[in-house]
């Protein structure tokens, strides 16, 4: 398996009947002012598999605080003015974000061409997206029998039980890191992610809003020891007894490719509430409906595997964390 980095880094409706949806009460994403931008923490977060990250420096000269500012709508002067940069130092930051992709203008303003996400906008993406992720965990726990039956063709099972990997088979198996280029190619049609200086990654810039991963998502982080979860950087990956052999992570995709059906099925049933969010949310002014999408898609199934917890099909270890090991 290659190198995957996902933030974990992906999200709306309500009842099976997408037509009957009401997008009324959507509402534009709340703009933070300048001084709020300066005082608050952003990480960047790709969804990249490879060697498929930026090459430059996304921090350097404010350069990420930049495209927060455009993502909030304040004008290039102010944040210049703020930064107390000259016209060709802005000049030259707009024209690195330019050659990278990073940046463009729609109806004669500069955007970002990323997805940027302050605290307002995830606590909005989250109340558009419980209904969706509720459907997918309705249909996950009608599908846990045949789940549970295939875990038992395991090598694992012999030893563990379900209950302590059903955090991992539930949620990063069915929804993000075995299934989320099918998500890509069955549902959005995409099977080359955006080039970007000749390398082809979604990226984001997101606030930090918790002691844990922005917005509490869960991602997964392939290694010699890999995790998943949503407090990876606190991890301990020198050790593990959680060992995934090339026989059973056949199972697994099995398992991911079985379900995807379903999951296709309740994206493609809202996928009309889904463009009408990304546009009354404000990210069609900014991004693709694609990269939108994909990171939406972070939140829906975050939020889809704590429903699971709740409804106790599942157990998130108190850690946030699950380590294990493929067998190369």
């Amino acid at each position: 398996m290659k190198k995957i980095i996902i933030f974990l880094t992906v999200i709306i409706l309500s009842s099976c009947a997408t037509k009957n949806q009401s997008t009324k009460n959507i509402k534009s994403s709340h703009k933070i002012d300048l001084e709020e931008i300066f005082n608050r923490k952003f990480q960047q977060m790709f969804i990249s598999r490879g060697d498929n990250f930026s090459d430059f420096s996304v921090r350097k000269d404010y350069r990420n605080l930049f495209l927060v500012a455009l993502h909030n709508e304040i004008p290039i002067k102010d944040f210049k003015s703020r930064v107390q940069f000259s016209n060709s130092k802005m000049d030259s930051i707009i024209n690195i974000l330019e050659t990278k992709s990073w940046l463009h203008k729609i109806d004669g303003k500069y955007k970002p061409t990323v997805f940027v996400a302050t605290k307002e906008d995830g606590n909005q993406l989250y109340e558009y997206a419980k209904p969706i992720s509720r459907q997918i965990a309705k249909e996950i726990k009608k599908e846990l029998p045949t789940i549970k039956k295939e875990f038992q063709k395991t090598e694992i099972s012999k030893k563990q039980n379900f209950e302590e990997w059903s955090f991992l088979i539930l949620s990063d198996v069915l929804l993000d890191n075995w299934q989320i280029f099918n998500v890509e190619n069955q549902f959005l049609g995409k099977f080359a992610r955006p080039i970007r200086h000749g390398k082809n990654y979604y990226a984001s810039i997101e606030e930090i809003t918790t002691d844990r991963e922005s917005f509490g998502i869960y991602g997964n982080q392939y290694g010699k020891i890999s995790v998943y979860g949503n407090n990876r950087e606190k991890a301990d990956l020198s050790r593990t007894e959680y060992f995934v052999s090339n026989n059973d992570n056949q199972i697994f995709k099995s398992i991911a490719e079985n379900f995807l059906p379903k999951l296709v099925e309740v994206l493609n049933k809202n996928k009309e509430y889904a463009k009408n969010t990304y546009t009354k949310s404000g990210y069609s002014k900014e991004i693709t409906f694609e990269e939108f999408f994909m990171w939406w898609y972070h939140f829906i199934y975050t939020q889809a595997t704590d429903d699971m917890a709740e409804m106790k099909i599942l157990t998130i270890p108190k850690s946030g964390n699950f380590v294990y090991e493929i067998e190369e």
